[in-house]
């Protein structure tokens, strides 16, 4: 059984906020690996070629598993596109709140200064349709954790209640009916990492 663990952040993550997740998947024996980068001053191809490096260390260890959260599922698929026949893929994957298709709040809020300048290329990518689109499903096994929140959120002063969302990414963006298995979870886009029942939904999918 793989008990190596990648875990890809979102935009703005950082280790030191994924104490909790760290915590729980190394009481289980998992050796976790946190990837996070700079989205506001990192080109993308750098992110990705950072990645990828990461990836081939933990591959060259054994088996391991892969999450990626928000963003951070975005760039696990595009690393794992370009690597397909240079790298053992990861055994399992979660996709933990992130986008398979371009997002509704990305798209609203693309040309924003200020949103250009905190999300760099990411925030482009996602609010790009067509970019999304190509982005190909993953080639193993994958399980999709996304929110059900009931507040607003930033994605909710536009969208309102119309549409089942975290606050960030909505339920038809994460596109729950693509994946072998979906889970919703009661929390906000931020607090899913450390949700205690999402990370026991993870854990579940990845001793399965």
């Amino acid at each position: 059984m793989a008990k190596q663990l990648v875990f890809v952040d979102g935009v703005g993550g950082k280790r030191y906020m994924r104490g909790k997740l760290i915590r729980y998947f190394e009481q289980r024996g998992f050796s976790v690996h946190c990837f996070d980068y700079s989205a506001s001053s990192q080109p993308l191809l750098n992110m990705k070629a950072q990645l990828s490096a990461v990836l081939k260390e933990v591959a060259a260890r054994g088996e391991y598993h892969a999450m990626g959260y928000s963003f951070g599922g975005v760039l696990l698929r595009l690393v794992l596109q370009e690597l397909a026949t240079s790298l053992a893929p990861p055994r399992r994957i979660v996709l933990l709140a992130s986008p398979l298709a371009s997002m509704r709040l990305a798209s609203r809020l693309k040309t924003w200064r200020i949103y250009k300048a905190l999300t760099g290329e990411c925030g482009q990518l996602v609010a790009d349709p067509g970019a999304m689109a190509k982005i190909p499903f993953p080639p193993v096994p994958t399980a999709c954790i996304y929110g059900v929140w009931p507040w607003l959120g930033a994605l909710g002063v536009f969208a309102g209640f119309r549409l089942p969302h975290d606050g960030m990414v909505t339920k038809d963006e994460a596109a729950p009916e693509k994946f072998q298995f979906a889970a919703p979870i009661s929390a906000s886009h931020a607090f899913i990492p450390s949700h205690p029942s999402a990370l026991a939904v993870a854990h579940g999918w990845f001793e399965h």
